[in-house]
């Protein structure tokens, strides 16, 4: 089926047909997400959100474009956005590490962060505290969680992320 096809059904509201073009480009898009970020876990989620920008954008893509180097795009800026975060978080963690408080002032962060790790959906809280807290490996959350080892990684990753915007906004 045609590109400009599938994306004028979507357009319609046939969403189902959008499936086709995830099957058609989700393992070239992955393949370059992954070459950029050199994280198949991170590379997963950023492919995945991509697909779901394209498809929130979709009414305003125009038919007679091509969709892969659109779709690239927005791909490549999901991860340069990955990227960015991950410096970022980086930096954050030098300065923490590197920092010599006072233990009043450390015990006030360790507050403020268990208080927003409390805010995260429960599956990404017990994942970050049975490794943080409690000095878990990730096959032992996995076990514990009755999950798969992959998927208690991606719990991490996204707990992570989550913990990341909420620091971020109370900032």
């Amino acid at each position: 089926m045609e590109d400009s096809s599938c994306v004028r059904k979507v357009k319609n509201g046939e969403t189902e047909y959008f499936e086709f073009i995830v099957k058609k480009y989700q393992a070239h898009v992955f393949n370059v997400v992954n070459k950029i970020v050199n994280n198949r876990t991170a590379s997963e989620d950023i492919t995945q959100e991509a697909f779901l920008k394209f498809f929130k954008s979709i009414n305003s893509f125009d038919e007679s474009s091509p969709v892969f180097p659109y779709l690239l795009r927005i791909a490549t800026n999901c991860a340069k956005d990955y990227i960015k975060a991950e410096r970022k978080q980086a930096e954050i963690k030098e300065e923490i590490s590197t920092r010599k408080s006072d233990p009043e002032e450390t015990g006030d962060k360790l507050e403020e962060i268990y208080e927003l790790i409390y805010k995260l959906p429960e599956n990404q809280r017990k994942a970050l505290l049975l490794h943080y807290r409690d000095g878990k490996s990730v096959k032992e959350i996995a076990t514990e969680m009755d999950i798969s080892v992959p998927n208690a990684k991606v719990l991490l990753f996204r707990g992570r992320k989550a913990l990341f915007i909420l620091w971020k906004k109370k900032r």
